[in-house]
């Protein structure tokens, strides 16, 4: 992580950014406040909120107590203890993560736990779509829950 200057720039209350591709939007991002600091183009967040969208739908959402947006790429970075969770109700937890909006794919170098429906799995380090259907996870363990009907 890049340290950044000692006072921000700006300080809002209520922070909101969106991304957009192609005319639809892919993310938004809510924080109680944003520091902005402009000479390193990033924001620092509080407790972000950022819900992702798949053809106009939220997908899943990403709670954390803090984060980081390059504000001209809109990639974000995420820790201290990091959860997402897909319409599905498949839940992905980690210390930290970061979103690519140019891949639209998130990932994360550190321990993850993914808890779907009918399987959990364990691992070190992570590629997904945010709404966990296509997960690659290192060093994987998978456990399927007992009792699904298929």
């Amino acid at each position: 992580m890049i340290p950044v200057a000692k006072r921000p720039t700006q300080v809002l209350k209520d922070f909101e950014m969106n991304d957009v591709k192609n005319g639809e939007k892919t993310m938004t991002l809510i924080s109680i406040e944003g520091r902005i600091y402009e000479s390193q183009n990033v924001a620092d967040v509080d407790q972000p909120l950022i819900y992702f969208y798949k053809k106009g739908k939220e997908s899943s959402h990403l709670k954390a107590p803090a984060g980081r947006v390059q504000m001209d790429t809109h990639a974000v970075e995420t820790w201290g203890g990091v959860t997402v969770v897909s319409a599905d109700s498949s839940t992905l937890t980690t210390e930290r993560l970061r979103y690519d909006p140019v891949k639209q794919k998130i990932f994360s170098d550190d321990a993850v736990h993914l808890e779907k429906p009918d399987s959990i799995t364990d691992g070190i380090g992570l590629e997904t779509d945010p709404d966990l259907v296509t997960v690659k996870i290192g060093h994987q363990k998978v456990r399927f829950k007992k009792g699904m009907s298929s």
